[in-house]
């Protein structure tokens, strides 16, 4: 016997689906973008063609104040200090919360970002900027992605998640982007500002932490199903069995 369509909607838009649905949708949407935005590199085409402007535009604006302000925050930015950053909030939510859940899914994340931004510099082998545009000291490794930026989206945006977790509202989910959306674009601006990046090694960073955020919503959901389950395999009722605190 046919279901009906009110009752496939509720079996495909059930609370244990949904997490799939969500992190789904961003790991299509994320490597979509990233493509999109590679092949405009290749073909130096498509957003590509304001990599140029862009430099020249943020070089003409320079100030001694502003570029003091963009270097700390990219400093802040800077693989170690991102992994001190890491460990400090993996260690915190291991002792608030007596949970690896959380710490797994953040250090997982992370690890993912750096290195998937470390394969794509070395098959892209895009060059960054002239050096002399650069704001001392000069990096020479190549450009596309942005590991900066993408490590910092990723924090961002994975501490976001965790924390709407915790109390799953509206208000929370917004505050969460907000400050996942404004520490990005600091990060981004002070990468190009600085000389380091172009503008599509920042923008293509932004597209991988989406998909990486997609990753972390269902490795999420699959920890969760793995914690209700007993020793031998078998479920715990519905009257026993509580949501993982992260």
């Amino acid at each position: 016997m046919l279901q009906s369509r009110p009752d496939l909607a509720r079996r495909f838009f059930a609370p244990a689906v949904r997490p799939f649905i969500a992190g789904g949708g961003l790991i299509v949407v994320g490597p979509a973008m990233f493509a999109g935005l590679l092949d405009g590199v290749l073909e130096r085409s498509d957003l590509s063609v304001w990599d140029s402007p862009t430099l020249t535009w943020l070089l003409t604006h320079r100030t001694p104040a502003a570029t003091a302000v963009f270097a700390r925050i990219s400093w802040f930015a800077d693989p170690p200090v991102l992994a001190a950053v890491v460990l400090v909030i993996v260690i915190a939510l291991a002792w608030r919360t007596r949970r690896t859940r959380g710490g797994l899914l953040l250090g997982g994340a992370i690890s993912l970002a750096l290195a998937t931004s470390a394969t794509i510099k070395v098959l892209v082998a895009r060059s960054r900027p002239p050096g002399a545009e650069m704001v001392a000291p000069a990096e020479l490794d190549f450009a596309f992605p942005s590991g900066h930026t993408l490590g910092t989206a990723v924090l961002l945006l994975v501490c976001a998640y965790l924390w709407w977790t915790r109390r799953r509202t509206a208000r929370r989910a917004l505050a969460g982007l907000a400050v996942s959306t404004l520490g990005t674009f600091a990060v981004g601006a002070s990468r190009l500002y600085l000389g380091y990046h172009w503008f599509t090694d920042v923008t293509a960073s932004m597209a991988l932490a989406v998909a990486i955020l997609g990753v972390v919503i269902i490795g999420d959901r699959l920890l969760t199903d793995r914690a209700l389950r007993r020793p031998f395999g078998s479920r715990l009722s519905p009257a026993t069995a509580t949501p993982m605190a992260t």
